[in-house]
């Protein structure tokens, strides 16, 4: 009964105080504030050690949304500091959040309140609530849309999760009936928060006591009537058919696995002038929905462009976007799209930037610190990727001599393959004519490896295997190839599963979305059988294994 009182008495309280934070706030959202932020560790009120590593990594976590939905500028501030305060107005920011997580009934609460530290001045109040532990590290989502709209003026469309159903008062559990079918309510289903959904590059992790030993081949596609230089898996359609898109040289192949069927049911055909030189998946807007992202070479200008999901169909929005881009499976510990611009004499030019969502298009972020000077980053973004290393985040590279690099913080080579993988056949050129040859320089699109996270730190790399031989000295030449799933283990890639060696060129392949690594998971590759000529048609397939 005590603790009944105690809690109807409280209720008042939680009461007025939900009702005055957006009084507090009102003033200063009437304006925009600069999109610089420090962000100050969270804190837990109340004895709540078991909820500790999920709190500690909440500013990292909303770092990085804050940066993808606002191209917000963040500084962490460190564990242990006693003065938040006086760090940000050092560092000359804006804005200083502070944060902390309490248990409340049955769930949590999760309270954000951002301060100018020049003035102490409360810039706004922010709360959200969780039902569960799981709950908390989505429900980030919420408060970063709701920070980037009120301080920032960023309109985003990311809402993860209704309101949690109010917690249940003790007492003896009411007797349960089974729902008719009539009046059975929806269930809800929890949705990840937008920039941490598993893009086709990080499925789940492998199931413990697993290991992957073979790739068994399962089924493949009819013939296509081109060549198909890459794949990548996307959201499942409304029947959970999972849905792949292969691309050309200027179409792109939807196909959908049904069972162990891969079947056609649209495409999306450009003129001769354009060059698909990457697509990949992932949701850029938070509407919980994976877009494409298409980087075209259309002339001698490289634009790319997003195209949005409308039931079956594909529409082009964001258009023109002049870099680029490639998406890094784990950056930091979430999915991030980064791109690099074009330059004059050579494809690309310049940092590797990431970037961010505005509400119409991707724009520049900020740089990721390698240095794009030196090599092997020099010769540009193509064949960039990420996976997790222990509890640091490193830059996966196939480099233009197709070997598989781990690049250090700085861009620096700490580790390069023997063997060779990502090798591509499509090809593009760049720059000023050789006046001995009398054309541009070819530049070979080479494959970036899929990256999947290890339970124990380390990750998994999907990539074709190029076998070249004694002859064999141009880049897009081949005596055989196969699909391979290597795995990072005592300083080095270990293959762990692989195709036989086929004299088809495997140019391309994806996990499908969903389990991921898991006895029994699935992965498609592009096939080329036989390269166009003006004696021979191009023909290529769809082939689907499985990891056994």
């Amino acid at each position: 009964m005590g603790l009944g009182r105690s809690k109807n008495a409280a209720r008042p309280l939680l009461f007025l105080l939900f009702a005055v934070l957006p009084a507090v706030s009102s003033v200063a959202w009437a304006a925009e504030y600069p999109r610089r932020i420090a962000i100050a560790p969270f804190t837990i009120l109340g004895p709540q050690e078991q909820i500790r590593q999920t709190v500690d990594i909440l500013p990292r976590l909303l770092s990085s949304r804050l940066m993808a939905l606002a191209g917000a500028e963040v500084l962490l501030l460190p564990p242990g500091d006693r003065h938040p305060e006086e760090a940000a107005r050092g560092a000359g920011l804006p804005l200083l959040l502070k944060g902390s997580v309490a248990k409340l009934g049955a769930g949590y609460s999760i309270d954000v309140t951002v301060t100018e530290p020049p003035t102490g001045k409360v810039a706004g109040a922010f709360f959200a609530s969780a039902a569960t532990e799981d709950e908390i590290i989505p429900r980030l989502a919420d408060l970063a849309a709701e920070i980037s709209e009120k301080l920032f003026g960023v309109k985003t469309s990311v809402r993860t999760y209704p309101p949690p159903a109010a917690a249940q008062p003790p007492g003896p559990s009411p007797a349960v009936t089974p729902p008719t079918a009539a009046s059975a309510p929806p269930q809800a289903t929890a949705q990840p928060a937008p920039d941490s959904v598993p893009v086709s590059a990080m499925p789940a992790t492998p199931k413990e006591g697993w290991v992957p030993s073979s790739l068994k081949r399962i089924s493949q596609s009819d013939k296509i009537a081109d060549e198909l230089y890459g794949v990548v898996s996307i959201d499942p359609d409304e029947e959970g058919n999972r849905v792949i898109v292969a691309w050309g040289k200027y179409a792109l192949y939807f196909y959908r696995v049904k069972g162990e069927e891969i079947l056609p049911f649209t495409r999306i055909t450009k003129d001769v002038t354009h060059h698909f030189l990457n697509v990949e998946a992932i949701d850029v807007d938070g509407d919980q929905v994976k877009e494409l992202l298409v980087t075209d070479l259309i002339g001698e200008s490289l634009r790319s462009y997003v195209l949005k999901r409308s039931g079956d169909v594909y529409r082009e929005t964001a258009m023109g976007i002049p870099y680029f881009l490639v998406v890094l499976p784990d950056w930091e510990g979430v999915p991030v799209v980064v791109g690099q611009r074009a330059g004059l004499d050579v494809p690309f030019s310049g940092k590797v930037h990431r970037m961010s969502w505005d509400g119409k298009t991707l724009t520049e972020g900020t740089a990721l610190p390698a240095d794009t000077s030196i090599l092997p980053l020099s010769s540009g973004i193509l064949g960039l990727s990420s996976g997790r290393f222990g509890t640091a985040s490193r830059l996966i590279y196939t480099d233009v001599s197709s070997r598989l690099r781990i690049l250090d913080s700085g861009g620096k080579s700490d580790y390069k393959s023997n063997d060779k993988y990502g090798t591509g056949m499509d090809y593009f050129e760049w720059g000023l004519v050789n006046a001995l040859e009398g054309k541009k320089p070819r530049y070979y699109i080479r494959k970036a490896p899929r990256v999947v996270n290890g339970r124990d730190g380390n990750p998994y790399l999907l990539i074709p295997e190029v076998e070249k031989g004694l002859l064999d000295i141009t880049a897009g030449s081949f005596d055989s190839t196969r699909l391979v799933l290597l795995k990072w283990e005592n300083g080095e890639f270990v293959e762990k599963a692989g195709t036989s060696k086929s004299k088809h060129f495997h140019s391309g392949m994806d996990l499908l979305a969903g389990p991921g690594i898991r006895k029994g998971g699935r992965l498609v590759a592009s096939l080329v059988e036989q390269e166009g000529s003006a004696l021979k048609d191009k023909i290529s397939r769809l082939v689907l294994y499985g990891l056994e």
